[in-house]
C-alpha cells in the first residue's frame, strides 16, 4: 500500500463532504445551515433549514428549525448589500 497517493483536500471540503449537499457552513462560527426538504403549497415552495453546531462533545446539535419559502431565500440572498472589503 505504499503506493496509495493522497489527494489533500481542505477541512472545510472534508465537512461539506461529511455533511452531504445541504452543507451551508458559516464562515466565523462553528455553526451551518441544513437544508432538509422541500414541500410545494399553493403559496410557494416551502423549505425546512436546521441551524447546526457541534455540542461539547463534537455531536452535531439543531439550535433551531426554519421553515422559510424558497422565493423569500432568494430575494433576501438577491438584496443582500454587498460589502467592499
Amino acid at each position: 500500500m505504499d503506493n496509495v497517493i493522497r489527494f489533500p483536500i481542505t477541512s472545510e471540503q472534508r465537512m461539506k463532504n461529511l455533511k452531504g449537499a445541504g452543507y451551508v457552513p458559516c464562515k466565523v462560527y462553528n455553526r451551518w445551515l441544513q437544508f432538509e426538504r422541500s414541500a410545494q403549497m399553493s403559496d410557494g415552495e416551502y423549505i425546512i433549514i436546521n441551524v447546526m453546531t457541534l455540542n461539547s462533545n463534537g455531536d452535531d446539535t439543531k439550535l433551531c428549525e426554519l421553515v422559510l419559502t424558497k422565493e423569500d431565500l432568494l430575494r433576501a440572498i438577491n438584496n443582500a448589500e454587498r460589502l467592499d472589503v
